[in-house]
């Protein structure tokens, strides 16, 4: 296949000030299209563009300073190689389907995101996968950070062959993919919490259980009645409870683990959460179990593992809805709500 030349000008959702989605972004008609790919680096069609929880943060957190005047938004995607550069992998070739998600530093610096028809990354900016035949390129889009997410969960939580899990959020982008990956390491027993609407769509990804926590308030009586005498051996929160941890001695082995990658109400209680959490000692009242949190750093060698479990069949991602570029807006911000299995992929080009 031949090198194919994009037009000079794309389509992209840009903005130029701080602020949320629905007011700063506009759909720009003509924005330049990437120059040529130089070194190792890839210019990608886009084809879908999957709603990240952290896009709108990263929006909202950073001065226009910072990054250039008109900055295109969004992290993880899907698209195909139109162009190579001289040095780029040889596992990358004109026409080969990629995943990624973008390094949000470096995105946020560059202004170069995903809610565009192109892009020019390597495997340094965003850690990339080959899609697997037979995916549609709106589920590779989930793959990317959530996948990435999961994997770095689980394995910090040492999850291995005959555990317990339980996964708090399960149904949302990350706790999807947390439940796949927890059964592929091993796991004998996942219990997922989420609202009972999407009930169906956590056990159809390998929940052995569901616990509705709409249903049943508080979530950690309930847990403490139906598991008290079958603990857990990990507890793996996507969502930020602390006051599933604070109870947690009732449903989590002593010698269990709780790890949580979720974001709490604010910076400084996160932090305070943190601290308290793990330093403060049982005999002063601390909860005599072991907690983790940790924020992921993406890396090429993780995002080669979930390409591996997908290509495998072990991990797909769980979309909802596909939108076409133009709608954007209505959905931007929306995956913010932490129990939805409402992952949303926005078409960036009209084929892919």
């Amino acid at each position: 296949m031949s090198s194919q030349t994009p037009p000079p000008t794309m389509r992209a959702w840009i903005f130029s000030s701080r602020g949320p989605p629905r007011r700063v972004l506009i759909l720009a008609p003509s924005h330049p299209t990437p120059s040529a790919p130089t070194g190792s680096s890839l210019l990608i069609r886009i084809s879908h563009a999957a709603l990240n929880p952290a896009g709108p943060v990263l929006m909202t957190l950073f001065p226009s300073f910072v990054r250039p005047k008109f900055s295109i938004p969004d992290l993880d995607f899907s698209g195909t190689v139109l162009q190579c550069g001289p040095s780029a992998p040889s596992k990358y070739k004109l026409g080969t389907r990629v995943f990624g998600s973008l390094i949000p530093a470096k995105a946020v610096l560059s202004g170069k995101g995903v809610l565009a028809e192109y892009i020019v990354v390597d495997e340094e900016t965003a850690p990339m996968g080959v899609v697997p035949d037979g995916m549609e390129m709106s589920d590779a889009a989930g793959l990317g950070s959530c996948g990435q997410t999961a994997m770095f969960l689980c394995r910090r939580a040492g999850v291995k062959e005959g555990d317990r899990v339980l996964v708090n959020g399960a149904s949302g982008g990350v706790g999807t993919m947390t439940v796949q990956v927890a059964k592929a390491m091993g796991a004998s027993f996942v219990v997922g919490v989420c609202s009972g609407r999407n009930e169906d769509i956590v056990k159809n990804i390998g929940a052995d259980d569901v616990v509705d926590y709409q249903t049943h308030q508080p979530v950690h009586e309930y847990l403490a009645r139906k598991y008290g005498e079958q603990q857990f051996d990990v507890i793996l929160d996507t969502v930020g409870s602390q006051g599933l941890y604070e109870n947690s001695p009732r449903h989590l082995k002593i010698q269990g683990i709780f790890v949580n990658v979720g974001s709490m109400e604010g910076l400084i209680w996160t932090v305070w959460c943190w601290l308290k959490n793990t330093w403060w000692p049982s005999f002063l009242g601390g909860v005599p179990r072991k907690y983790c949190m940790f924020s992921t750093v993406f890396n090429q060698k993780t995002a080669d593992l979930v390409a591996k479990h997908a290509t495998e069949g072990k991990l797909k991602a769980v979309v909802s809805e596909v939108l076409e570029m133009e709608d954007a807006l209505k959905v931007c911000g929306r995956t913010l709500l932490l129990d939805d299995a409402d992952g949303v992929s926005i078409r960036a080009t009209t084929s892919s």
